[in-house]
């Protein structure tokens, strides 16, 4: 069945499966396109825009992903989790004469929201989207990590500096799309490599330089096999802080990439998937970034996910959820739900509910608590009969099945994940009535030292370069050197970078595929084969069978 999206104006289908989900979920159809409704859930999520403000509780200065002039209170995650407030406090009855997510904005204003959210960390500063970390600076979307920084989506790993999809990786630099790597460096799409840089697709690599598809191999440049006293002679001329070579040696490697064949689909082990970037799944449709889910469709950036849809980031695990944002650990049967976890279930509407809450609508900030409507409690019976009527309302007023309104998001919308990825320019966002902050808490032109002014060699580097500013060469953004990252670059022998944290991050990102699929032919065997990559690109992109061929 072909609908039309009531945001951009485009035709999407809602197939039988789609239908039986919404059925199961007691949800009606969406009224927006599978994109339009992810923007609406980026554009509830801050991850990268921080502020100074204080504790609305103790007045304590901290970091926060809300503004200091916004108007909601906030409280730093310790003080958020403490017992000196309740979050039943500020419950109210459901008022009928009024739309519901009028009341919910309402609602949101007034509890206490958490500055960043983070829970278990020890010795981390400027991190957020973040849990069970130690000594980490600037990690986001990152757990289980330890003495890292300038990471994205980092999990179980140690001493990794400037990586975006790594899992269990230490003493890694620059690294994409890695796992069960150790000191490896400019590379992507690794497993188990280790003492090499500039790889590309490589498994069970040992020192490797330049090279693309190899498969448990040992001293090879550019993908050429040497003895081990002419590989290591090659290396002792190369030197990462020479920006000469560094320049010559990543030309070498891109034109060698593009001699390799390309998998349609990034991932393994799955059975019945579309999308990229998916391991260890099975049936799942329009799926990117996920890993070891069922049935699911138009997911992103979900672990362990079962029976969901249109469920971005989290999971682990997450099971019959729709519509719903940073939520996970165990949840169960949510329905328009953000940053909710551990444990919540039958949850609609709710926002930052965690441990344990249950059968709750439309609430904010609850910890442990159950049969709840807008944070006023009730008995099972009068929430029982209270919600259908809510429901009901809201069919009235067109707000039900759909996740929360844009306009009414915590975060102005070049704040937020929406504006990395589906970026809109002032006058677009402000015509369409989101919110937009002209303010953003960055610096140019405070730099105290230029590059030109720093030694290339790391040994030659002072310690004084953390009492320096610099500006980044392509965006002139400022930005710091840590001394902890002084200390990192010179054990392992690397330049100080030359740009920005975000606009590294932003060209690691460039490097993955866009969540997109084309049709097109395997290049090998002609048959059709779906793909992140489009038909006008140069790679050599092949079918899964025909690509496990030439790489084994």
């Amino acid at each position: 069945m072909n609908r039309t999206c009531r945001q951009c104006t485009s035709s999407f289908q809602i197939d039988d499966r789609d239908r039986a989900f919404y059925q199961k979920m007691d949800v009606p159809d969406p009224t927006m396109c599978p994109n339009c409704r992810l923007q609406r859930r980026y554009a509830w999520r801050n991850e990268f825009t921080f502020y100074f403000r204080k504790c609305d509780l103790t007045g304590r200065e901290m970091l926060s992903i809300y503004p200091p002039d916004c108007p909601y209170t906030v409280y730093h995650h310790e003080a958020w989790f403490s017992d000196k407030w309740n979050a039943l406090d500020y419950g109210r009855g459901f008022d009928f004469s009024r739309p519901f997510f009028e009341q919910f904005d309402d609602l949101m204003r007034v509890v206490p929201l958490m500055s960043m959210n983070i829970q278990s960390i020890q010795n981390c500063e400027y991190v957020n989207e973040c849990g069970n970390s130690k000594n980490c600076y600037f990690t986001v979307e990152a757990d289980e990590n330890e003495d890292c920084m300038y990471a994205y989506r980092a999990f179980d790993n140690k001493t990794s500096v400037d990586c975006l999809e790594t899992f269990n990786c230490e003493r890694c630099y620059e690294i994409v799309d890695c796992r069960q790597c150790f000191n490896l460096l400019h590379s992507q799409f690794c497993t188990q490599c280790r003492d090499s840089a500039f790889l590309y697709d490589c498994k069970s690599c040992t020192q490797c330089f330049g090279c693309v598809g190899l498969r448990q191999k040992k001293y090879h440049m550019f993908n050429e096999e040497l003895s081990k006293e002419e590989y290591e002679k090659r290396m002792q001329s190369f030197s990462l802080c020479n920006p000469e070579h560094v320049k010559a040696a990543k030309k070498r490697f891109e034109d060698l990439k593009l001699t390799h064949p390309r998998k349609a689909i990034a991932g393994e082990q799955n059975d019945n998937c579309s999308g990229n970037y998916i391991y260890n799944s099975k049936d799942c449709f329009y799926c990117f970034n996920i890993r070891e889910c069922r049935d699911c469709r138009y997911c992103d950036y979900l672990l362990q996910g079962k029976d969901c849809m249109d469920f971005f980031v989290f999971g682990e695990p997450g099971e019959k959820s729709y519509e719903c944002q940073t939520c996970g650990y165990g949840t169960l049967n949510l329905r328009f739900c953000c940053r909710c976890w551990e444990g919540v279930q039958n949850l609609t509407y709710c926002l930052l509910c965690v441990q344990t809450v249950a059968n709750c609508f439309g609430c904010v900030g609850l910890q442990k608590k159950e049969y709840c409507i807008l944070n006023k409690q009730y008995t099972k019976d009068e929430y029982e009969r209270l919600v259908p009527k809510i429901i009901e309302h809201m069919k009235k007023t067109g707000e039900w099945g759909e996740f929360f309104p844009i306009e009414t998001s915590p975060h102005a919308y070049n704040e937020s994940y929406a504006m990395d990825h589906m970026p809109l320019k002032k006058e677009e966002v402000l015509q369409r009535k989101w919110k937009w902050r002209d303010e953003l808490p960055i610096t140019k032109g405070k730099e105290t030292i230029t590059h030109d002014d720093i030694p290339k060699n790391i040994d030659d580097v002072p310690d004084s370069i953390c009492n320096e500013v610099l500006a980044c060469r392509e965006t002139e953004r400022n930005y710091r050197i840590t001394k902890q990252e002084l200390l990192y670059y010179r054990a392992m022998k690397l330049p100080i970078p030359h740009l920005h944290f975000y606009e590294r991050h932003r060209k690691r990102l460039a490097m993955r595929n866009p969540r997109q699929l084309w049709k097109r032919e395997c290049m090998k065997c002609k048959k059709e084969i779906e793909t992140t990559y489009s038909p006008d690109r140069s790679e050599t992109v092949f079918c899964e069978e025909c690509y496990l061929k030439e790489v084994y």
